[in-house]
């Protein structure tokens, strides 16, 4: 089975949110929204989502400074703008902010599903495939496979970086070894996987001695977006 699609909704209308987040998941997406700009930026410095659906107008944060800050450390995910008709002069600025794309309210349904599903396109929208993910103290470039804690680059083996491609692709979710297995391609012993964990673990310790690569008794492992 195929992993759903994580889409982060932000808007500060009550009624909209909850009208998209029905619609989406009925249509096969994993939903998170929130009402402001504010809580938008924790969320994006937690969590990886696969697109954003952004309101303009929201109290305090409006939606294009949200999209100007969040643009300096994520140049890739997707970004969907909605707003009003009588905001319709917004469209330049949500351009240049780097918005994606760009849907006026109300809108249909469908209009809204097929934006979605263009902007997530990998053979449509290539230059959207790589991320940087943000973990802990960590920082790891899938466009360059680099792993940096703070300016300080940390050296992998090839099996590493696949393993932590793969770990960031599900970060806050249990992986089994088998999992990271057949990401790896290769008839490979699970006690080996083990190894690899144990050595790659090593190299994500904090300052204060905890680890963001979790094993998870019985199930396999998790990287967890910050350290509890």
């Amino acid at each position: 089975m195929s992993k759903k699609s994580h889409l982060l909704c932000v808007d500060d209308d009550v009624k909209i949110i909850e009208l998209l987040n029905i619609y989406l998941e009925a249509k096969g997406f994993e939903v998170t929204t929130c009402p402001s700009a504010s809580e938008a930026s924790e969320l994006t410095s937690l969590f990886l989502y696969d697109l954003i659906i952004l309101d303009i107008m929201m109290p305090n944060v409006s939606g294009i400074d949200f999209l100007r800050d969040f643009r300096i450390k994520d140049k890739n995910t997707p970004v969907l703008m909605l707003t009003a008709n009588s905001q319709i002069t917004k469209k330049g600025d949500s351009y240049d902010s780097g918005c994606d794309d760009y849907l006026i309210k109300p809108f249909e349904p469908d209009e809204l599903l097929m934006r979605i599903k263009k902007l997530l396109n990998p053979r449509l929208n290539k230059n959207k495939v790589n991320k940087v993910a943000y973990f802990g103290e960590y920082i790891f470039d899938a466009a360059t496979k680099v792993l940096k804690n703070k300016d300080n680059v940390i050296n992998l083996t090839s099996t590493e970086i696949t393993i932590i491609e793969f770990l960031v692709k599900n970060i806050n979710v249990e992986v089994s070894r088998e999992e990271i297995a057949q990401t790896l391609g290769e008839n490979i012993n699970l006690r080996s996987i083990d190894v690899t964990i144990t050595r790659l673990r090593k190299k994500l310790i904090a300052t204060n001695n905890d680890s963001i690569l979790r094993t998870i008794r019985g199930k396999g492992y998790m990287l967890v977006s910050e350290y509890e």
